[in-house]
């Protein structure tokens, strides 16, 4: 990924002076994002400053967000450069920066890695993310959802990393040594279609909450987008025709799904059933399904509305007014919506 290289204090100097004369210098390096051509919402930039400003101070992750006005020639070489004139890293105990470049007039799209998260973010792990989750939402001209949900995969990433490793102290140069991934990626030109499955009965609603939530693990195994499947109630399925879906969600949902299958616990009643994991594992939501002359269907609608996650993509229930608050009567929560145990 980043291989090492030195840039002596002379160079720094230069490449700041010049970036000062060519009227492009970063901002501060704690402003956490730089849209040159205005593409997100004032809302929208503030929600990722407010964001990222968590991820630096809980998970010791500086991420950076540059929108460029114009197309880079090389954005490999731009990135390194912003990167270093950012001077990402230095606000973490260790080089763990990370620089997002957006480049939608060339049509591309790069991730710079900071030398201490290349354990965790390889170059593998960051093409998927870029491929699977980022360029859905660029294609659907939606950037702004793209780069938060791209955050959304990459904090899954760091918080799954067990190593846990903050290499200690000592001298931060080089920052980054100018590896990661890049895709090329042309925003605004169309999400993917939502194909229907041919045989939509072969996911029609279990006889029992497990057995649906096994005919959804399939669905997310076989990365099937299709709104209109019977395992999904008529709401539901309302809501998955404007909601998009990536393969990079799919694969972190399929993980959840599979979690509680194996260790969570069912609570039912005549209506309403809810299979949720330990308290402790928050990064698993309960997930709530109703009974229909068909069997029982997951309720996505009521899930949207009543669980919320934070930077840490640790759930809480938004509020407690909702027809599956049976199933939590022996949990407590604190003040801000967080099971205990």
């Amino acid at each position: 990924m980043n291989r090492c290289r030195t840039f002596f204090l002379l160079s720094a100097i230069f490449l700041t002076l010049l970036l000062s004369a060519c009227g492009d210098s970063p901002r501060s390096q704690t402003t956490f994002i730089d849209d040159q051509p205005s593409l997100l919402s004032e809302i929208q930039q503030a929600r990722i400053r407010a964001y990222h400003q968590r991820l630096l101070t809980d998970l010791d992750i500086h991420l950076q967000v540059t929108i460029l006005d114009a197309a880079a020639p090389d954005i490999d070489r731009r990135a390194v450069e912003l990167f270093d004139a950012y001077r990402l890293g230095e606000a973490t105990r260790a080089a763990r920066g990370l620089l997002l470049l957006v480049d939608p007039k060339g049509r591309q799209v790069r991730l710079e890695v900071g030398y201490d998260l290349e354990p965790v973010f390889t170059d593998l792990l960051v093409s998927r993310v870029e491929r699977e989750q980022m360029i859905p939402f660029f294609r659907a001209n939606r950037v702004g959802d793209g780069l938060e949900a791209t955050v959304e995969l990459l904090v899954a990433a760091a918080l799954e990393d067990t190593k846990g490793s903050v290499a200690g102290g000592g001298e931060l140069v080089p920052l980054s040594g100018g590896g990661g991934a890049k895709v090329a990626v042309e925003i605004g030109s169309g999400a993917a279609p939502k194909d229907a499955v041919d045989a939509s009965e072969d996911y029609a609603p279990g006889g029992s909450p497990a057995d649906t939530l096994r005919t959804y693990a399939e669905v997310l195994s076989l990365r099937i987008k299709d709104p209109d499947l019977p395992i999904y109630t008529p709401a539901t399925r309302e809501f998955f025709q404007q909601w998009l879906v990536t393969d990079g969600q799919q694969a972190s949902e399929l993980k959840s799904v599979s979690a509680a299958l194996e260790v969570g616990e069912l609570l039912l009643n005549d209506r309403y059933a809810v299979l949720r994991c330990p308290p402790g594992m928050r990064a698993h939501a309960p997930y709530l399904l109703q009974l229909s002359p068909q069997g029982w269907q997951l309720d996505f609608v009521t899930m949207s509305q009543v669980i919320g996650f934070n930077h840490r993509n640790q759930w809480f229930f938004r509020n407690h007014e909702h027809p599956y608050r049976f199933a939590f009567t022996d949990w407590t929560f604190d003040q801000h919506g967080f099971p205990k145990k």
